[in-house]
């Protein structure tokens, strides 16, 4: 009996051990092992093996031109309006928000008419030269007045516009033309054209909805801030609004430029990325700059073609493995 239960015992552990070995080879052959995805040219290209199950997991979009409409509001500054003036000789009385801009306007103002004196009395001079009638010194003298009269109208017609202001057009504006200045980013830059007409409301009038053209849209944009500012101008008859209110200015504008899914682009140390699928195996990493994002959909300003194919799905994956994570 004892070596009966001795022989049972050693049979039991045969068959425990055969199960678990037969289980554990049987677990290992339904588990697909797929080869790790190659990483070239420090990141920029990923190749898959073509025998490797991962690569279906990369869904894709074909790129394309779509038309769409692009909505944005950025907020706004009235910084001037055109008052009737009392006396019909003086023109027209403009209002600013700042006293800072009031005395430029109005030294650009002198300065124009400095400017039409002083280059009189050079052509006077000038002529006189010419016959003899005068001294060199004296020439010189009424040439340096008018260089210094022309100096001194560039650096205000400059602060104008950089204040987003033409000076041109100020002083010969209709009565109650107001004037709003509004800073955009630089990515909205292309939806903006002169001439187009934006609705706007103001915070002391929140039941009303006004409306504004864009008119200038300024040569410079602000290096730090990378914003360029446009000016918006209104006619307000009914004497409402008053230079220093503010308002928001509702963009919208139709635009047909190359669209992506907002879940195809990745974005890492202020840049932003796609991964082109070049090959059935094979994505590369391409930086672009993108433009606008609306209804889920991003433009695509540079660095895309129409017809190529981006990985739209488990993108941030491919981001995993080219930063080696």
């Amino acid at each position: 009996m004892k070596y009966f239960f001795t022989n049972l015992i050693i049979a039991a552990c045969a068959i425990t051990m055969w199960s678990c070995n037969h289980n554990s080879n049987n677990s290992q052959a339904q588990i697909p092992i797929d080869d790790e995805p190659i990483v070239k040219e420090a990141g920029k290209i990923i190749e898959f093996p073509l025998s490797s199950s991962q690569i279906k997991i990369f869904a894709t979009e074909t790129v394309k031109r779509q038309i769409g409409s692009i909505n944005f509001s950025a907020p706004a500054t009235v910084v001037g309006r055109v008052h009737k003036s009392d006396d019909p000789a003086n023109g027209n009385i403009i209002l600013f928000y700042t006293t800072d801009l009031t005395n430029v306007y109005s030294t650009y103002l002198q300065n124009q008419t400095l400017k039409k004196t002083a280059k009189i009395n050079f052509d006077r001079v000038n002529d006189l030269f010419k016959h003899g009638a005068t001294t060199g010194k004296e020439l010189n003298d009424a040439s340096s007045e008018l260089l210094n009269i022309q100096t001194s109208l560039a650096g205000n017609e400059a602060t104008l516009r950089e204040s987003g202001l033409s000076p041109e057009n100020l002083n010969t504006s209709q009565i109650g033309t107001i004037w709003l200045i509004c800073d955009l980013p630089e990515s909205e830059l292309n939806l903006i054209k002169k001439g187009q007409r934006q609705n706007l409301t103001f915070p002391s009038f929140p039941n009303e909805t006004f409306s504004a053209n864009v008119d200038i849209i300024a040569d410079v944009m602000d290096a730090q801030t990378r914003k360029i500012r446009i000016r918006l101008s209104m006619l307000d008859k009914s004497d409402k609004i008053r230079p220093g209110m503010f308002a928001e200015v509702s963009f919208e504008s139709t635009h047909k430029g190359i669209m992506v899914s907002a879940q195809s682009v990745i974005s890492a140390n202020a840049r932003y990325y796609v991964f082109v699928k070049k090959s059935a195996n094979t994505f590369e990493r391409r930086e672009v700059k993108p433009s606008t994002e609306n209804d889920g959909l991003i433009e695509i300003a540079n660095g895309l073609n129409e017809g190529e194919e981006i990985v739209s799905s488990n993108v941030y994956l491919l981001k995993g493995i080219d930063l080696g994570i």
